[in-house]
């Protein structure tokens, strides 16, 4: 884990996949891009600038060379209206969140998928707009709802999310659990978390 990042995760919590949802995509918050950076849509040979990104956010150590591929498939048209960039002033991108879809509850969800920001860019405010432009997205590709898996340990991420209505559900006990514990610690730092009924 990359402990320099401004997505620090908590510590004193063990790791653990969660899901969020907005159960439909009408208000969408709308926040402008900071100044000197922009936003585009994937174009051929942006698997690297995605890479790169994912490496620089997260500290994972070594992808899959072929994880992208295995996400998101290789159809360029699909990708070029889903996965988004944001560009600082010399056109490098620096941050990504796709507009994505997924079968979830057996029913097709848009879905909020692979959110990551590289470390010069974090704290520079992109964050909010681009899931703006994301949630957009999602809304005029036919997707009335969405849905997000984060981990419970990247507080900056749910508080992100939460800011822009997704709320907590939970499948099993230790998800409640997590949950409960995560709700509370995010009233304590003045920042709420709904959960969905």
């Amino acid at each position: 884990m990359n402990l320099e990042t401004q997505h620090e995760p908590i510590q004193d919590v063990p790791s653990l996949s969660v899901v969020m949802v907005r159960e439909d995509l009408e208000g969408i918050p709308r926040f402008a891009m900071p100044e000197g950076y922009s936003v585009r849509w994937y174009e051929p040979g942006d698997k690297v600038h995605w890479m790169r990104i994912h490496l620089e956010c997260e500290g994972y150590g070594a992808l899959r060379p072929d994880l992208f591929w295995e996400q998101y498939g290789r159809d360029e048209s699909v990708l070029g209206e889903r996965v988004a960039f944001v560009c600082d002033g010399d056109g490098i991108p620096v941050s990504t969140n796709t507009a994505w879809m997924n079968d979830w509850r057996g029913e097709r969800w848009g879905r909020i998928h692979w959110v990551a920001t590289s470390r010069e860019a974090q704290g520079q405010g992109s964050g909010k707009p681009l899931m703006t432009v994301v949630c957009e997205r999602l809304r005029e590709l036919g997707h009335d709802k969405a849905y997000l898996t984060t981990n419970v340990t990247r507080v900056r991420a749910i508080a992100l999310y939460a800011a822009f209505g997704f709320k907590a559900v939970w499948e099993t006990e230790e998800q409640r659990e997590a949950w409960e514990g995560l709700i509370k610690r995010m009233k304590e730092i003045g920042r709420d978390v709904e959960v969905a009924i």
